[in-house]
């Protein structure tokens, strides 16, 4: 089974992905803070039976840097572009794709940006930007004070705070959510701490051809807890 670690030119960045399995490529895109080497090799290894899975890092995490944008600079719709350089990288025209938290935020914006490509959307446990109901609008107000702290505590690194930056400055997707032409499946967990299931509701209602599945007790991080439920709820949505 094809298992690389490869790279794409965006702009002056080199994006780095792992590639593996081979088929109809999925393109999962990680959370803030959040690497290839984040999600579990179950998962991995069970999609990649059925897909050319391609996980890319977002810039200043993992393997790749931040080029020469600063991580305050830093916005979601570049983290598409770079998305969208790897895809090209691949020669890939259409993809399957799945984002979470943040990376649902990316996902939303390639979609929109490039709806020709994007043959199945999965959004799993994100919103849709600062309008959004209101345990969202908590999120996004904690999200400036998170950025303040990132910019002074040396611990964290450029990518999580390039992430945290993008978040609090990215204007959001609701005025284009109803361009979403795929099939899109949302994912939420009703112990969800912050993406509230309210948002799961406003997000089905937006986009034209949207299924929710709300797990009870599922949690922000479901997929850490439960991956082989979570990986045949993937391959349910994109095998179909």
């Amino acid at each position: 089974m094809l298992d690389e670690i490869r790279y794409a030119r965006s702009d002056d960045a080199r994006i780095a992905y792992r590639i593996v399995g081979s088929g109809t490529p999925l393109v999962i895109v990680s959370g803030l803070g959040d690497s290839m080497r984040d999600w579990k090799e179950s998962i991995i290894r069970m999609l990649a039976k059925e897909f050319c899975v391609i996980l890319p890092d977002n810039r200043g995490l993992g393997l790749t840097g931040m080029g020469s944008i600063p991580p305050q600079k830093m916005t979601i719709a570049q983290y598409a572009a770079d998305v969208h350089a790897v895809v090209e990288a691949e020669g890939f025209s259409e993809i399957f794709l799945l984002g979470h938290s943040m990376g649902g935020m990316i996902a939303q914006e390639f979609a929109v940006v490039h709806p020709e490509m994007v043959k199945k959307l999965m959004l799993f446990a994100t919103d849709y930007g600062p309008e959004s109901s209101y345990r969202a609008h908590l999120m996004n107000r904690c999200v400036l004070p998170l950025q303040a702290l990132c910019m002074i505590a040396p611990w964290h690194t450029k990518g999580f705070r390039a992430g945290a930056c993008a978040i609090a400055t990215w204007p959001g997707s609701m005025d284009r959510l109803g361009e979403v032409s795929c099939r899109t499946f949302l994912l939420f967990g009703d112990a969800d701490f912050l993406m509230h299931p309210d948002v799961a509701h406003e997000m089905e209602r937006m986009i034209p051809h949207a299924e929710l599945k709300l797990v009870a007790g599922g949690t922000h991080r479901m997929h850490d807890l439960y991956p082989t439920e979570f990986a045949k709820m993937v391959l349910e949505f994109f095998g179909m």
